[in-house]
């Protein structure tokens, strides 16, 4: 979404004020060139040289001429080719708007007309230019004149940047950008001329591109094809390929990696023992080695280490445990090569769909929870942006902030952050409670939760609240550190909104509203006074074996638990509690969809034909024993669907709830007793109690 792309962007334009002490324009102007034109590898220095922006511009920001992909500064030196010389020319306007407007583009026309007639010298204009623009100008003049002879292949490329959404990009806009292109066009017939809009989203899809460029020297091409080599790289030679000048790792290879370094497993600790083993094999004989991916390569042939191949936005996209232990190795003293080599698979591919199916295949090869695979999501590359400005570090990738050395108490998971959205902003405790990481596998689910939608701001402004809930709960319960993650897991969602709620004052407050929610008010009282008082509820309305606190977890119902907290705290909008499902999609099973008695059993797909067949076969209750399986058995259906047909009937108020053979009101009073399963202890009309100690 580009308003959250936005946001993202001032982000960064804010720490390029701070940095380089720019203006606001300034810094977002710097910021599109480097992604603009990243490709072509540019320094700062270079990047100035053809910033023009100021003073008799001409609605120019940026102005610059590539021959053969290097940048030219300096007519005089440059060594100029003699034929098949490719001629780029940037022009670029940047405006920090929220959206595209005709008015830049107006402002640019009468500049081009008059700056690309080559023919005209800067006397012969009509309009006031500054030094910068006409010297930015000339070079392009001069390009275009010395290789003229060679017939150079001509390349005029126009950038329109803007912290606006290109999908709300204006039909009069785009008339006016292809005007311009046809003055272009008067002037350059045989050229290639292009308009290019780039948005929030545009600009940050650039800044997440890593434009590194690097040499991989190696002793063998075991094979070679037209988009990929695999090569057999020493070790020694492969430690300092992912290596910096400082010596420390390069983990912005491993960004496209769904986890970090996993320590010293089994694996791990296998191919460690390989590498300090003197008698072992090749280490690429016991090794499945590493999978480069890159966007171009350039074999460079015999280099003073050998042969050598230049690899273009490197990424390692699968062998980080082997890469990890290698540098390991290099770390120990007198560690040596030994005449040993890692295998390294090369693919070459500049389609992202390419790219990113080659990252999910080679990530899917190994034990990684699936749920782990959508860590290169654009939303969860958000997501990890905005937390860590809020000093929050998000674990898209296993292991990444703990191997760096962040601390374990600001570390947020991307379940923790489910739970929290489907708990305060959807309002469904009893959901979030028992929500499982494996919810993202299934497409609609996971897009429910993890949406580009909602503010991004949202997301760290969740994380403080529920690691303060939390801390609150662990302080409230010291008696219960046996179970504490149990219990945590399961009452945490509960305990976050129903804070919030006596916070606002309401449970039907919005995103807006908890955006607007000071942290420091969820105060260690606050959170164990709704605690204690949420149990409380709890105990009101069921029996708990003393001895087996397990219970406090799985006959909860949190959605009713809410609801019935807020109507003794004198609440507002306790019925919009427990109202949102989670979405699950339709049932699959490899290439066939399943009939629904079939099917996984899950509440969203569970019929009303169902439910009806299940409430006739139903008696009065108390149920007697084996009820549901004699059930299972008359309608041939799936036990488990019986099962969650019986909890929606009591949840609509057609049966009560009935445990092992006690009948309670939703008030929590006894109505009925099967007295030949239940304690004798229990009466009808007296309230069912909880036993927590």
């Amino acid at each position: 979404m580009a308003k959250n792309d936005a946001i993202l962007i001032d982000g960064i334009i804010q720490e390029k004020m701070t940095v380089d002490l720019l203006d606001r324009g300034e810094a977002f102007e710097l910021f599109a060139f480097e992604q603009i034109l990243k490709s072509y590898d540019l320094t700062r220095e270079e990047i100035e040289s053809g910033w023009v922006d100021g003073k008799d511009d001409g609605g120019i920001d940026g102005f610059y001429t590539f021959i053969n992909g290097v940048l030219l500064r300096n007519i005089q030196e440059h060594v100029w080719p003699r034929k098949n010389a490719s001629l780029d020319i940037w022009v670029i306007s940047c405006k920090l708007q929220d959206s595209f407007k005709q008015a830049p583009l107006n402002t640019l026309f009468p500049t081009i007309e008059e700056l690309l007639d080559f023919s005209k010298n800067p006397s012969d204009f009509v309009g006031q230019y500054s030094e910068a623009l006409i010297k930015a100008r000339q070079i392009a003049v001069q390009a275009f004149l010395r290789t003229a002879s060679g017939l150079p292949s001509l390349n005029f490329y126009f950038g329109y940047a803007s912290r606006g959404d290109l999908t709300e990009l204006g039909e009069n806009i785009e008339a006016r950008g292809n005007q311009l292109k046809r003055i272009v066009r008067d002037y350059f017939s045989a050229a290639t001329i292009s308009l290019e809009y780039f948005g929030a989203t545009e600009l940050i899809a650039l800044h997440r591109k890593t434009r590194v460029i690097l040499e991989l020297p190696f002793v063998e091409e075991l094979s070679r094809e037209q988009s990929a080599f695999v090569l057999l790289v020493p070790i020694d030679t492969y430690a300092r390929f992912v290596s910096d000048e400082y010596g420390q790792l390069r983990r912005y290879l491993f960004d496209s990696n769904v986890r970090d370094f996993l320590g010293q497993n089994r694996v791990n600790q296998d191919i460690t023992d390989s590498l300090f083993d003197d008698k072992a094999p090749d280490f690429w004989w016991l090794n499945n080695g590493v999978t480069v991916l890159a966007t171009s390569a350039v074999p460079l042939g015999k280099t003073p280490s050998g042969n050598a191949i230049q690899l273009h936005d490197v990424q390692i996209v699968n062998g980080l445990q082997t890469t990890q232990s290698i540098y390991n190795y290099f770390k120990v003293e007198g560690a040596q090569a030994k005449g040993r080599c890692v295998m390294i698979k090369v693919i070459i591919s500049e389609d992202e769909t390419i790219r990113d199916a080659i990252i999910q295949a080679t990530n899917n090869q190994s034990q990684v929870e699936l749920s782990a695979l959508n860590a290169t999501d654009k939303i969860q590359r958000d997501i990890e942006e905005i937390l860590e400005r809020h000093q929050w570090y998000y674990e898209r990738r296993k292991n990444y902030y703990k191997n760096i050395g962040k601390p374990a108490e600001r570390f947020i998971t991307p379940l923790l952050l489910a739970v929290s959205l489907i708990a305060i902003v959807k309002k469904a405790p009893d959901k979030a409670g028992i929500l499982k990481t494996k919810f993202m596998r299934n497409p609609a689910s996971y897009e429910a939760v993890f949406s580009d939608k909602l503010p991004i701001e949202l997301w760290p402004k969740l994380a403080g609240i529920m690691k303060a809930v939390e801390a609150g709960m662990i302080v409230a319960m010291p008696r219960l550190n046996a179970t504490e993650n149990r219990i945590l897991g399961r009452w945490r969602g509960a305990v976050a909104l129903c804070a919030m709620a006596k916070l606002i004052g309401e449970f039907n407050f919005d995103t807006q509203a908890i955006l607007d929610t000071n942290i420091d008010s969820l105060t260690p009282e606050l959170i164990e006074y709704v605690f204690s008082s949420l149990r409380k509820v709890s105990s009101s309305r069921h029996s708990f074996d003393r001895t087996n606190r397990e219970t406090l977890n799985r006959f909860a119902d949190m959605d009713m638990i809410c609801h019935t907290f807020g109507e003794q705290e004198g609440i507002g909008g306790c019925d919009n509690v427990g109202k949102w499902m989670l979405p699950t999609g339709t049932a699959h099973n490899h290439k066939r969809i399943l009939p629904i008695e079939k099917q996984a059993p899950n509440r969203n797909n569970i019929s009303d034909e169902i439910i009806a067949l299940v409430e006739a076969k139903l008696p009065k209750q108390p149920w007697p024993p084996g009820i549901q399986k004699q059930i299972c058995e008359d309608l041939g259906i799936d036990k488990k669907i019986v099962h969650q047909a019986v909890i929606m009937l009591i949840k609509s108020g057609t049966f009560l709830n009935q445990y092992t053979g006690v009948v309670v009101d939703s008030d929590g009073y006894i109505v009925a007793v099967d007295y030949a399963r239940a304690e004798a202890r229990h009466k009808v009309g007296e309230k069912y109690q909880f036993q927590l100690d």
